[in-house]
């Protein structure tokens, strides 16, 4: 297996510049997203974070407001909640006022939640229809990155349509913008622009029409990734740990398997999943709680039906 795959699809700037010249309007891209998803409405965001700062203002957060956060959430989920609000980690989060409620990796395990919970979905690929809100929340946010393997976007889904037209033109008024998404392609090759574009990323979410041609043409593959996906975890998920329920519409990542499982799982790196070893969250019907390790194994477009064919045979032996 010589080629390597992380828990999300690749982004490549070539796939950003031989786009740049389309200029489809922010306005545009939200009409095709909303006709994907009608049960929501979508503000198109520079990416998952300042939509996540976005759903944090409407929420009329403030710094003494303590918001309930999942564990291992990344520094720059924290970061996000930091600018605003207080995050608040461990046991007592899941009974903050507000909450963010991660669906790690596309897995919705969390149900009947307060409707004013932000739903975390930024690695989640939706089937065209689907129900947004999983769990009931006010906000569902995705990363367009992490989902359809562009270099920058992201979506703030509403419930309202009022709410939905009043963050647009906070977005708008917003920096952000070129030089922004300018730094985020920087940053694909020089690691330290990554710290001053993500210094200033929560700050900003407007997007720069540059950023909107190469989210469109991702877009307009939508059905191809969900058939690959679905393809995928049809193969995968008979090694998938036990107690987890097979998606069907909201489609993760990967799969995670234990990593007892097989002797895939004591050479993940050989096998080329450069994640390494994870750990995964389980809460059951009653709310319980439970980190448990596993091996994601990627499931994404990225990802070859060869490589997958091999990855099995690994498992069954």
């Amino acid at each position: 297996m010589s080629k390597n795959y992380f828990i999300w699809p690749k982004s490549a700037s070539f796939k950003a510049l031989i786009s740049v010249y389309h200029f489809p309007s922010v306005r545009l891209i939200e009409s095709l997203l909303q006709e994907m998803f009608p049960s929501g409405y979508p503000v198109l965001c520079s990416s998952g974070r300042s939509a996540l700062t976005l759903a944090l203002i409407s929420s009329e957060a403030s710094r003494s407001d303590l918001v309930g956060v999942f564990p291992y959430a990344g520094h720059c989920v924290l970061d996000a909640i930091s600018r605003i609000t207080t995050p608040l980690a461990g046991p007592t989060a899941i009974n903050a006022v507000l909450r963010i409620v991660y669906h790690q990796w596309g897995y919705v395990q969390e149900k009947r939640l307060p409707q004013n919970t932000i739903e975390d979905c930024v690695d989640t690929l939706c089937v065209p229809g689907a129900k947004l809100f999983p769990g009931g929340g006010l906000f569902e946010i995705w990363s367009l990155p992490k989902i359809i393997g562009v270099t920058s976007g992201g979506v703030l889904w509403c419930k309202d349509e009022n709410t939905a037209v009043q963050l647009r033109n906070l977005r708008d008024s917003r920096p952000g913008g070129l030089c922004q998404w300018l730094l985020r392609l920087l940053t694909l090759y020089v690691k330290r622009a990554y710290l001053y574009w993500h210094a200033e990323e929560c700050n900003g979410g407007n997007v720069s029409l540059f950023q909107t041609g190469e989210i469109l043409m991702a877009i307009r593959k939508w059905p191809h990734f969900v058939s690959k996906r679905i393809s995928y975890i049809n193969k995968v998920w008979p090694f998938a740990v036990d107690g987890l329920l097979k998606p069907v519409d909201r489609l993760p990542s990967v799969v995670p398997i234990s990593v007892i499982t097989s002797k895939l799982a004591t050479e993940a790196t050989m096998a080329g999943i450069i994640s390494g070893y994870r750990m995964f969250e389980f809460v059951d019907d009653v709310g319980n709680r439970k980190i448990h390790k596993v091996l994601p194994i990627p499931i994404h477009q990225d990802v070859s039906g060869r490589w997958i064919n091999q990855v099995v045979n690994e498992l069954t032996i």
